[in-house]
């Protein structure tokens, strides 16, 4: 006896989180499909680029093994890893003498022991070309 009008939204109400669903199709409906996609595609092989990188990947591996040899005897000395943020502090743990920063310092190990690496750089700058 209810009107199509009242039909569909009493159909509508037994759709689970129709709330969230509908907010997807109106972002959807705002933005260009054909744009969003465009730029997540983007986003994404820029993201498959860093993680796939091997060379990144060795120098995360080296910066562990430097900061566990300088925690080696500590509950911290064997780590398996580390959270991004921490990279931060690579430029403010110091050396005695206030002159070198750990930051300094791994990067004249690399270019000493691993120069193959110093070009890394320029890989993640093919990545930041792909964002902009």
């Amino acid at each position: 006896m209810l009107g199509r009008c009242k039909q569909f939204f009493l159909e509508l109400m037994k759709v689970p989180r129709v709330e969230s669903k509908l907010r997807v199709f109106s972002f959807r409906i705002t933005f260009s499909t054909q744009e969003l996609r465009a730029n997540l595609n983007t986003i994404n092989n820029a993201s498959r680029e860093v993680k796939d990188s091997l060379k990144l990947r060795r120098v995360m591996q080296t910066i562990l093994s430097l900061v566990n040899a300088l925690n080696q005897g500590t509950a911290r000395g064997s780590a398996i890893g580390f959270k991004l943020d921490s990279l931060l502090k690579l430029s403010d743990t110091r050396a005695i003498n206030n002159k070198m920063t750990l930051m300094h310092y791994l990067c004249k190990m690399i270019s000493d022991q691993m120069p193959e690496l110093l070009d890394l750089i320029r890989n993640l700058f093919v990545c930041k070309r792909h964002l902009s």
